[in-house]
């Protein structure tokens, strides 16, 4: 009687054991959410980074990689590196996108006189121009002076003396530019910028499905 109780117990035991147990795998879509969010906060690195002075460039540029490295890491080799390829680019464009949209919207325009043409050696050869513009504050009276460069208008045709248009951010993020150098955020940009957005976020979300199969 012992040895039929015991034998119906190690087969039970035997069952038991063959019996796989179920693993609970790992939730990963809060990650994928939270991979998601990156490219977004590359658009504000970007935006950071058109802020007058060198330091929010600087502080930019910090957390633009540490987003990107992030990014890598939570997607794998393979869509990691093309998702923060892609996020880097974005980055370089997003900038000058977003400038050229605020600037155009809410830009304040004054008249202004220029005062001064100044001219310098660039590292390929050709030579680049800085501009001095005053105009007068309606608020104190005073004049005030502006520096301008390549990028916001100034140019080798710019003389002295000349009556120019200068756009103002009135938040002081952006850097003030000539009316020639406002014209909006032009098409080809806009569907650049959004190309690379949306490639980006789709390799993002390849790369955690890839990782959620392995």
């Amino acid at each position: 009687m012992d040895s039929e109780v015991n034998s119906t117990d190690a087969v039970g035991v035997e069952d038991t054991a063959s019996t796989p147990i179920p693993v609970e795998r790992p939730r990963r879509w809060p990650g994928t959410i939270g991979t998601l969010v990156l490219a977004p906060l590359l658009l504000g690195c970007a935006w950071l980074a058109q802020r007058q002075g060198t330091s929010a460039m600087l502080l930019a540029v910090f957390l633009a990689l540490i987003v990107l490295c992030t990014a890598w890491a939570m997607c794998g080799a393979g869509p990691g590196v093309c998702a923060a390829t892609l996020g880097f680019v974005l980055l370089l464009f997003a900038g000058p996108a977003l400038n050229d949209f605020v600037m155009n919207r809410r830009g304040v325009h004054h008249e202004g006189l220029m005062a001064g043409v100044a001219s310098y050696h660039r590292k390929h050869g050709d030579a680049g121009h800085t501009c001095q513009v005053v105009r007068i504050d309606p608020v104190t009276g005073k004049p005030r002076t502006y520096s301008v460069d390549d990028s916001s208008g100034c140019s080798g045709s710019s003389k002295t003396g000349q009556r120019v248009i200068l756009v103002e951010d009135p938040t002081g993020w952006l850097v003030p530019r000539l009316d020639s150098s406002v014209h909006g955020l032009s098409s080809g940009l806009a569907w650049t910028c959004g190309s690379l957005f949306a490639g980006m976020e789709a390799f993002v979300l390849y790369g955690r499905l890839r990782r959620r199969h392995d």
